[in-house]
């Protein structure tokens, strides 16, 4: 579920203090996590200031074409749009934290360490500074008084600048979306703030380890390891003036009410910096 809003919370928010901001990116993801698919998508998004928007250009999953988020309040709210449909969904990110907060997930024996490294390379024109951060931690979950849990690794090669404003806060902290779970939110803000500046490349790989054998009441076995590995990188970025009217949906444009489609679940889940998250 942290998929849903963190995906979107990070890819847009390390703008959060420099508006005025568009960039074209590239994401790929190779899953064996079940509820992730496997994914290649290329987009396009505007951040201004508080406002921004994220263009879904092509992708081997099915979604509408020409689809698009917007959010006028630092993604507290996400708004998606469906031009083909002339419809939109609204999701409260702050909602959907504060029932992650409310859920029975512990999280213990968190480990993390970064690494600063000697290369410089230079990505869309723009010379970065390459990190290599580890997280590992245990996961637990209750479901009908039944304990799971897992062992969560994740490894994030990271290639970020400061030339565009130093990224000191991000969007949990500049949003105010938090969980409330204590140990859920430290663990966000290690993923979102051990390294400073925004990543214009970033590599990361994440292990599940399951630390049972089967689901409660259920002869179906887990799975041991899962892996997942996502690739973003931002192929060009410039700075804009963009026209209000890009944040904002058409006026003809019906509501619908209730969750997103299956199709914008999945816009938002293969835009996560985060594949460890269920």
């Amino acid at each position: 579920m942290k998929n849903v809003w963190v995906g979107i919370a990070v890819l847009l928010a390390a703008f959060s203090a420099f508006g005025g901001v568009q960039y074209d990116f590239m994401q790929r993801s190779q899953s064996e996590i079940e509820t992730i698919p496997s994914n290649e998508l290329t987009g396009r998004a505007i951040i201004d200031g508080d406002r921004s928007r994220v263009d879904f250009i092509s992708s081997n999953n099915s979604y509408p074409v020409g689809a698009y988020v917007i959010s006028t309040n630092g993604s507290r709210t996400l708004t998606y749009v469906d031009p083909l449909m002339k419809s939109y969904t609204e999701v409260n990110a702050a909602a959907v934290a504060a029932a992650i907060g409310t859920s029975n997930i512990k999280v213990a024996n968190l480990k993390s360490d970064v690494v600063k490294l000697d290369d410089h390379p230079v990505i869309a024109g723009i010379s970065t500074d390459h990190y290599h951060m580890t997280i590992s931690y245990d996961m637990t979950v209750t479901i009908r008084s039944k304990a799971l849990s897992q062992s969560v690794r994740t490894e994030v090669d990271k290639w970020t600048t400061v030339a565009l404003g130093d990224v000191s806060e991000t969007f949990l902290s500049n949003s105010g979306v938090h969980t409330g779970n204590p140990e859920i939110d430290q663990l966000i803000a290690l993923e979102t703030t051990k390294i400073k500046g925004l990543p214009l490349k970033e590599v990361t790989k994440t292990t599940l380890r399951n630390l049972e054998g089967a689901l409660p009441n259920s002869q179906l076995k887990l799975s041991e390891v899962r892996t997942m590995i996502r690739e973003l990188v931002i192929t060009s970025i410039k700075q804009v003036k963009p026209d209000p009217s890009v944040f904002s949906v058409p006026l003809n444009y019906k509501k619908t009410s209730g969750e997103p489609t299956k199709a914008q679940q999945t816009q938002v889940t293969i835009l996560s910096f985060d594949p460890g998250s269920n």
